[in-house]
Formats: C-alpha cells, sequence, structure tokens
C-alpha cells in the first residue's frame, strides 16, 4: 500500500511540474518578447538609395544632384508585374520578369514617380551629375564603387559628404516562407540630411564658372580660363579643357588630350606675360618706366644671339611701349639692371614657384623659376627676362600674380572652399580669409597697372578690350621647344584684369598651342569680361 502512494506521489509531482512547464512555454510564446524577436526575424531590410552631400556654389546654388531619378522598390506581386511589364519588350522584359516571378523585394529605377501597384513604392533621389557638369575638374568624380570620392571636392572632402548625405531603407515583413509581404508591419527609414542638403560651399559663382568655360570652349581644344576676385582671392571660376564626364570617366581614360588634367593648376611655359615680374622688379628698385632703350632687332648675351618678338625692330622705346609692343630686347637689357635674386624674391612674392592647397589634399603645381646659380649664365638670365627657358607657371598662378598688382600690391591667396552647410540654406562654418601682406609697393601697383592698361588701349591686348570699358593685361605666345608635323608648339595667354578704372576682377587665359596670345587668349579674355555683372 505504501509503495502505490509513494507512485502516486510521484506521479502528482511530476504531473503538476508538466502542467507548470506547459503554462511557462504558453506565458513565454504570447509574451511581447517573443513577438520582437519573431518580429526581428521575419523582417526584410532593403537599401534603396544612398546618396552624397552637396556641393555648391558661393550663392548656395547647387553644383551636383541638381537632376533627380526614380527609384522603386518593388515586391513581387501580381499588381506590380502589371504595372512593371507594361511596355517592356525583349531582354529587358525578361530579366524584369525573372525578377517579379521570386520572392525577395528588389529595386529598380523607373521613368517616374506614377506607379500605383500593390508591392511598389517609388522615391525621388538626386542624381549625382548632370550633362555638361559645371566645373568637373574642380568637383572630381567618384571611385568605381559609386559611393566614395576619387578626385577633386569629392576626395578632399570624402567623409563629410558621405556623412551628409542620405540613405533610404525600406523595411519589410516576410512569412514564414521568406515572402515579403504588402500589408502592414514595413516602413521607410530615411537617415542623413534633408534631401542631402548638408555639403560643401565653394568660391565659385556658378554663372561665372559657365561663362569661363563656353568663351574658352571657343579658343581651342585645350586650355583654362581663371577668374579670381582681386579684394580676397576667391576663385569665381577655374575652368579647364578638354573636360570630362565625371559620370562616365572610362569614356575619357583613353583620350590622348589627357581632359583629367586639370590645366588651371598645371605648369606651363609662360612667355612674355613674365614681363610684368621684370616691369614690376624694375619699378620696385627705382628704375622708372621711362627708362629708354634702342631696340634694334636683336641682342647678344654670352654669344648667344636673341632675336625681338617677330623679329621686329623697334627703335627707340621705354617701358610703357616695350610692354605694348612685348619687345624681348628691352627687357633682356632691363634685366641686366636687376640683380637676379631680385627678380625671384619678387616673382615669388608674387606667388610663382610655389604649390597651393586649395582643399584638403588638393595641391596646385609648383611651377618652376630657376635657381640663381642657374640665372649666373648670362644668357640663361637673358631668356628668363623673356619667360623663356625653364620658368613654368599657371594660369591659376599668372591671375594670382595679376590679382596682386591690382590689388594695390597686396596679396591676394587663392581660396577655392568658402566653408560647410548643414541645410543647403545658411553657412554652418565659413573659412576665414587669409592675411593680407604687402608684395608690391602701391606705387609700383599703381604704375604697374597703368602700363598693363596701355597694353590694351594701344597695344598687342587691343583685342582683349571689352566692349564696356577698358581693361589691364598682357599678351603671351609662349615658346615650348616641343614641335608636332615639323611646327612648334606655341602657348597662347593673356593675363589681365578688369575693369580698368577700379579693378574688381583678374582673369587669366592660357590656350594650349594657340600660338598667339593676342589672337587666340585676349579674346576668351575680352569675352569673359563682356559676361560680367558690374554691380
Amino acid at each position: 500500500m505504501k509503495f502505490y502512494r509513494r507512485i502516486l506521489g510521484v506521479y502528482t509531482v511530476v504531473a503538476m511540474l508538466f502542467a507548470f512547464a506547459i503554462f511557462r512555454v504558453y506565458t513565454v510564446a504570447t509574451s511581447d518578447n517573443l513577438m520582437s524577436v519573431g518580429g526581428s526575424q521575419g523582417t526584410y531590410r532593403m537599401d534603396v538609395a544612398k546618396t552624397r552631400g552637396a556641393i555648391y556654389d558661393r550663392n548656395m546654388n547647387p553644383l551636383v544632384n541638381r537632376g533627380h531619378r526614380y527609384l522603386a522598390s518593388v515586391v513581387p506581386t501580381i499588381q506590380a508585374a502589371g504595372a512593371l511589364l507594361d511596355g517592356k519588350e525583349g531582354e529587358e522584359r525578361g530579366s524584369l520578369a525573372d525578377m517579379l516571378r521570386g520572392t525577395a523585394p528588389f529595386v529598380l529605377e523607373v521613368e517616374d514617380e506614377n506607379i500605383y501597384a500593390a508591392g511598389v513604392d517609388v522615391f525621388r533621389v538626386p542624381v549625382r551629375y548632370g550633362e555638361n557638369q559645371v566645373a568637373p575638374h574642380i568637383i572630381g568624380y567618384l571611385s568605381g564603387d559609386g559611393v566614395s570620392g576619387a578626385a577633386g571636392i569629392e576626395k578632399a572632402y570624402d567623409s563629410f559628404l558621405a556623412e551628409t548625405g542620405m540613405q533610404i531603407t525600406r523595411s519589410y515583413r516576410v512569412d514564414a516562407a521568406g515572402r515579403a509581404m504588402t500589408g502592414g508591419g514595413f516602413g521607410v527609414e530615411r537617415s542623413g540630411s534633408r534631401e542631402g542638403a548638408g555639403g560643401v560651399v565653394l568660391t565659385i559663382d556658378a554663372s561665372i564658372q559657365e561663362l569661363a568655360q563656353n568663351a574658352l570652349a571657343e579658343a581651342g581644344e585645350k586650355g583654362a580660363a581663371v577668374v579670381l576676385d582681386i579684394a580676397t582671392g576667391d576663385i569665381l571660376a577655374m575652368a579647364s579643357l578638354p573636360v570630362f564626364d565625371p559620370a562616365d570617366i572610362a569614356a575619357s581614360f583613353d583620350s590622348a588630350d589627357a581632359p583629367f588634367i586639370n590645366r588651371a593648376v598645371s605648369g606651363f611655359n609662360i612667355g612674355s606675360v613674365f614681363k610684368l615680374v621684370i616691369s614690376a622688379a624694375a619699378l620696385e628698385m627705382g628704375i622708372p618706366a621711362s627708362y629708354s632703350y634702342n631696340c634694334t632687332g636683336s641682342v647678344t648675351a654670352d654669344g648667344v644671339s636673341f632675336r625681338c618678338n617677330n623679329h621686329a625692330v623697334h627703335g627707340y622705346i621705354d617701358m610703357a611701349r616695350a610692354l605694348q609692343v612685348s619687345c624681348n630686347t628691352y627687357y633682356i637689357t632691363l634685366a641686366q639692371e636687376i640683380p637676379p635674386a631680385f627678380v625671384l624674391s619678387v616673382a615669388e612674392n608674387l606667388g610663382l614657384g610655389a604649390s597651393a592647397e586649395l582643399a584638403d589634399g588638393m595641391f596646385t603645381a609648383r611651377g618652376n623659376l630657376p635657381s640663381e646659380a642657374e640665372l649666373s649664365n648670362a644668357a640663361a638670365y637673358a631668356n628668363f627676362s623673356f619667360g623663356q627657358g625653364s620658368s613654368l607657371a599657371s594660369p591659376l598662378q599668372m591671375a594670382v600674380a595679376v590679382a596682386q598688382i591690382a590689388n594695390q600690391g597686396m596679396s591676394a591667396p587663392p581660396r577655392l572652399i568658402r566653408g560647410f552647410t548643414l541645410d543647403g540654406t545658411d553657412m554652418a562654418e565659413e573659412i576665414p580669409f587669409y592675411g593680407r601682406s604687402r608684395v608690391l609697393s602701391e606705387r609700383t601697383s599703381a604704375r604697374l597697372r597703368e602700363l598693363m592698361v596701355s597694353v590694351v588701349e594701344e597695344g598687342s591686348g587691343r583685342t582683349a578690350k571689352p566692349h564696356q570699358g577698358s581693361a589691364g593685361g598682357k599678351t603671351s605666345s609662349a615658346q615650348t621647344g616641343s614641335f608636332i608635323g615639323g611646327r612648334e608648339v606655341v602657348h597662347a595667354w593673356f593675363a589681365g584684369f578688369y575693369p580698368a578704372a577700379a579693378p574688381k576682377y583678374a582673369i587669366c587665359v592660357f590656350v594650349e598651342g594657340g600660338q598667339s596670345g593676342e589672337s587666340a587668349a585676349a579674346p576668351v579674355f575680352r569675352k569673359i569680361a563682356d559676361g560680367l555683372r558690374q554691380d
């Protein structure tokens, strides 16, 4: 009897434990915790789009993300198939039909947002680059993944542009078979700034940039044009030819014209625009502009004969006339009155021979100035005095030099980055102007401006004269020592300021292989000056 009682007791205890276990399973199964876990296991998350922050001009006009496209997040349903397959043919239809027969959601680019079907949701997202993209050499392009910056501003501020972009993520509930459901329990997540509105603000003025690009394109296939604000050093335009399509960089990989080179910041043979430096050095030393010389068409230095520009014979001329007609022998003789070290110091003060950092890790070419030791050779110094030999400068450097001459001799370091914005409306952080310093005396600056205006009014720069008012500048036809088809490649330059009376802009135009500064580069200067606002 006792034995059966023991058996009954054990059975009762086991039954109670079993009942308790069933109760716990039931309560856990119906609790919020389990539903949450189950919900996360039954959720499908899909990235629809990831954009980058914007790049703006100085007036908050976007230079990228200007257009839009439409991306649809699609759950395979009969209604989605009916809406999306309509009008599709051939391989495109077959590929889309295969995806619609599957179970997994997918992203599809569509023509517009007017698609109304169960399982289809359309989002408008920005297109990074547009047709005939403005300032491609400044903006740069993305790497092959289409996400990270590979060149230009895209690379310099890659992290910031990635952080200020926008990401759209779609989430769906899935059933036991892993099929996405179109009913409740799904949503859209948007992270990052509104429409990717945060970004980098440049000093570029989009309208002036387009003006410079269009004017330059009429002059030749290769070259550069730079427009600076004289008072601040802000780069208002920096165009380079040929251009490339940042949305399809592979198309330019094999181009013999090297479209990825930003010619605005690359060094080239300078030629006669360097006579501005010799003139500045002479005036700084106290040599007056009335200094005269009898040009007989040639001069000899250390046994080497140098001919005047276009083999001309100018007779007795002063500094103004020498600059107007670009007399080589005058400047060779004038340079002999100035120690080479002093000329080099003036050139360096004007910004030649030094690199500038325009953005984080984004540097310009240094160009080249010969050493003092090189210039101890009289023939080398003669060549140097009218911009030939080993001297190299970029269009940006020559624009900076002119800006400083026109800015009463005060420095104007180039600035490309105005600051940063988080909303595309207000500046969150503004990059301050660089400190100003004197690089030329005010007297020298004023006299040199007068000489440059005379070049436009009476000399080789007449083709640069704007239709309204006047300007100052200097032409150049720079020999390179390179020959194509038996003809020497000669670069065309015009560097000047506008307007003449109260200079506001420094403009440098460079046409690679343009042969003549007077006929190729100066007319581009005039077109740019004519298009600039006078307010």
